[in-house]
C-alpha cells in the first residue's frame, strides 16, 4: 500500500526587498492582524496569477508547472 501525502510540501525562500516594501508589507500585516509571511504569499500567488494571465511567464515555464500539477494529481488519485 502507498500512503500519499495530503499536504503539499513546502519550500521555504528567502527574499530581500527595499526598507520601504518592509515597512508597507509589515504595516499591511500589523493592520490586519496576520503575519508578514502570509501577506508576503498573498502578493506572490495574487502576482503570479497576473502575470501568468498577461502572457509574462514563458510558456515553457507554465508547461512545466501544468505537468507537475498533473503529476500530483496522479499520485494524490492512487
Amino acid at each position: 500500500m502507498i500512503k500519499t501525502s495530503t499536504r503539499e510540501t513546502q519550500v521555504k525562500l528567502t527574499v530581500s526587498v527595499p526598507p520601504s516594501l518592509h515597512v508597507l508589507l509589515r504595516g499591511w500585516a500589523l493592520c490586519e492582524g496576520r503575519e508578514l509571511t502570509s501577506v508576503v504569499l498573498q502578493c506572490v500567488e495574487l502576482s503570479v496569477r497576473q502575470l501568468k494571465s498577461n502572457g509574462s511567464i514563458p510558456s515553457a515555464a507554465i508547461r512545466a508547472y501544468e505537468t507537475a500539477c498533473d503529476e500530483r494529481l496522479a499520485v494524490g488519485g492512487l
